[in-house]
Parts: structure tokens; sequence; C-alpha cells
């Protein structure tokens, strides 16, 4: 990954308080390279791309309405076509790795869909370099295939603050 940031100048912006289709034709509309990258919760969206694009994005993006669009102190522009070389070299190291059949269904964020076949998966993960992260979208499959609780493992809060914000009827926990 680090190689395909050296290639060209790339970073990330957080677009907050503007509608997701907004921020999807925006960065549609702009000449070069600018993407939507993680689809954190409704009303907060990261884009990834060429510097210049995302800038001008986020001119645009504070125009429109957006309360924040602002550039974040990223090593480049991560979840986005800006990741083709590295994509290439993770396929590599992922085709080479077995995978077993899990015991519960994975939910992907490339996908936002729940999968069990383990060729899936490893195809998910190489596909998944240069493609937006569907958190909201995630989220949202879980509770509709019946999760009622969310733990987040690990030093922080921030999963558990997302889940939060895209459903406040579920449980979260942090561990």
């Amino acid at each position: 990954m680090q190689k395909a940031c050296e290639i060209k100048p790339s970073t990330m912006a957080a677009v907050l308080n503007l509608d997701d289709k907004i921020v999807e034709d925006i960065c549609a509309s702009i000449d070069g390279v600018v993407v939507a990258a993680n689809y954190n919760c409704p009303g907060q969206l990261v884009i990834s791309g060429e510097y210049k694009a995302v800038e001008l994005a986020c001119e645009k993006m504070k125009e429109v309405g957006a309360k924040r669009a602002l550039i974040l102190p990223v090593g480049g522009a991560f979840h986005s076509p800006m990741m083709e070389p590295a994509r290439e070299e993770l396929a590599t190291a992922i085709e080479a790795t077995t995978f077993a059949t899990p015991i519960c269904p994975v939910y992907q964020n490339v996908t936002a869909n729940a999968v069990s076949d383990a060729q899936e998966i490893k195809k998910n993960l190489i596909i998944q370099l240069t493609a937006p992260v569907k958190w909201t979208q995630s989220v949202n499959q879980m509770i509709a295939d019946g999760a009622t609780s969310f733990t987040e493992v690990g030093p922080g809060k921030v999963l558990v603050g997302l889940v939060n914000k895209i459903n406040k009827e579920v449980a979260t926990h942090s561990a």
C-alpha cells in the first residue's frame, strides 16, 4: 500500500452532514480520481482519491451544505482505485493462503452481505482494497438478518459509536 501511495499524491477527506447520493454525485462530477471510500454512518462519509480531486470535491461539498469536508492526515487514498498496484500484490498473498469454510457467516464490508464460501471471502478481501467500506450498509444488513447486539473488541469505541448512529435500537458494548 505504501508503494501505491508513492506513485501519485493522494489522500482522503471526511464529509459530514451531506446525503451519500450528493457526495457520490459530486465525486462523479470531478475530473480526476475521487470516490466514496467509507460509509461510516448516516451523515458521515469519507472520500478518497487524487489530492487535487479530493480538494475540489471538498470545496463543492461545502458549497452545497456539508457541515464539514476536511482533508484527513493519511498517507494515501485507501479504498479507492489509487490502491490498484497494492491490490495486485495483496491478491498474490491472499491466493497463496488457505482459507477454511467459516463456522458462521462473515459480513464483509465490500458487499455488506453475509458470506460463507471461503473462495468468495478471499475474492472480497482482494476487492476491498480498491472498493468502498460499506459499514453503514453492513450494520443495517446484520440488523435485518437478526442481530440485536454489537460488541467492539479492542482499545476504542469508534465502531460502537458508529453503530449507535446507524441504529439506536440495538445494544452496543465495548470490551
